[in-house]
């Protein structure tokens, strides 16, 4: 069967995407992904079919919409405005672009930005449709969604509120564009009921997360899955540079610290706290210039900049990691069982940030607004002293290793199809 994947976003969104796709195409599919332009050789070295996205999200991530959104992301009303004005940036290209690589597939998988337009297109040509998402959004009453305010986490009903609250703000977000797109289908207006029904009811959900995790609500329908992680790990043949492998042979075990695909307004500065932190901490650092490009050049001999380097390749070398809390870095720093600390921008970190806390195997996140030198410097403090976490860590990262998120997708897949 030819299957088609859409994904809208940044580099983790679109691995775990390889990770399935690779699953699926040995097990007889034919399989593509529609990725931006500056994802293209991931997905093709990867071995499967390639579409093009023409929305530049690395570009629109740093440009002032974008730092907007990131420099208030923690205002659920004010990220919900700028997310927003983002997918509507997006507007006739994006669903455009959909349609052109969706047009061959029997079968289409959606994930969190671009269910709506999948849907539509399944809608209108009678394919199969599966949504994939990296963090909790279907309502339960055992912990809350992501996307909305913290809630108290033993209010059953407030949880269960944040998450069809949390499908309303994505629903909110994506409807302009999606009608826009279903209008031009011949197809009638998506509303807040039509959203909840295809997540809630209407449509099979895989969760890329590990049980150990995110444990599956037994009030979720038969529809929702708790896979496991879908981990796609570099190739064999990959190697670091004579720099880097001389940087982690000099010294004591480093520190990783990097915000991902967050944009900074202030770079150099922000490169500067986090060599200030290290210092007075006493710690070697690894800094991952992002897509910040974070940059600094009175680098001490103990610290190294870091242009890329695969998680899974990197994470297991570091004392302990401390990140943007994105759903693909957090599963990396939790495989690699090491004590980590979420640095939360927007969107979905804080939920991991309290997640991976609660868990034990991480100090309390940090909102980025907030960080200062003193306060990561007290984090970095933290998870490199507490042993216990250090322990916890290495256990859940040994039990995440030994999970098969992959495999369990590609059969509830292929049970899908032949329904």
């Amino acid at each position: 069967m030819r299957i088609a994947m859409v994904a809208i976003g940044s580099r983790g969104d679109v691995q775990p995407l390889l990770a399935l796709g690779s699953g699926l195409q040995a097990a007889g599919h034919e399989v593509a992904i529609a990725a931006g332009k500056n994802f293209q050789a991931l997905v093709e070295d990867a071995g499967l079919g390639y579409h093009a996205l023409q929305t530049d999200i690395e570009a629109l991530m740093n440009s002032q919409t974008g730092q907007d959104w990131v420099e208030e992301g923690t205002n659920s009303l004010k990220e919900a405005q700028h997310m927003r004005r983002v997918v509507d940036e997006m507007g006739e290209v994006l669903g455009q672009d959909i349609l052109n690589a969706t047009r061959e597939a029997d079968c289409v998988i959606g994930g969190l930005t671009s269910a709506g337009h999948t849907q539509a297109v399944c809608e209108k040509f009678n394919k199969q449709h599966l949504i994939a998402l990296f963090s909790p959004l279907n309502p339960t009453s055992r912990y809350a969604a992501t996307m909305v305010p913290s809630v108290p986490k033993v209010n059953t009903f407030l949880n269960r509120f944040s998450g069809y609250g949390a499908q309303y703000f994505m629903h909110w977000v994506t409807k302009n564009a999606v009608n826009a797109f279903r209008s031009k289908l011949g197809l009638g207006s998506f509303h807040y009921g039509n959203y909840a029904r295809l997540y809630n009811r209407q449509t099979t959900v895989l969760y890329a997360i590990s049980p150990l995790v995110m444990p599956r609500p037994a009030e979720w329908g038969s529809r929702i899955h708790v896979t496991g992680y879908w981990f796609y790990d570099a190739a064999t043949d990959w190697q670091p540079s004579p720099a880097l492998s001389a940087f982690l042979a000099a010294g004591e075990t480093p520190v990783y610290i990097g915000f991902g695909s967050m944009p900074s307004k202030d770079p150099q500065g922000t490169a500067h706290m986090m060599i200030d932190a290290l210092q007075m901490t006493g710690q070697r650092g690894i800094i991952q210039s992002g897509w910040a490009g974070l940059q600094a050049d009175d680098l001490p001999d103990d610290i190294f900049l870091l242009d890329s380097a695969p998680h899974d390749w990197l994470f297991p070398r570091m004392k302990a990691v401390i990140h943007h809390g994105g759903a693909g870095t957090t599963s990396s720093a939790l495989r690699a069982g090491v004590p980590s600390n979420i640095i939360a921008h927007m969107a979905d970190q804080p939920y991991w940030g309290q997640r991976v806390h609660d868990l034990g195997v991480s100090g309390p996140f940090v909102y980025r607004h907030k960080l200062t030198t003193a306060r990561l410097a007290k984090v970095i403090q933290n998870i490199t002293q507490d042993m216990a976490m250090k322990d916890r860590a290495q256990l859940l990262g040994q039990k995440i290793r030994h999970e098969h998120g992959v495999a369990n997708a590609v059969a509830i897949i292929n049970a899908e199809i032949a329904r």
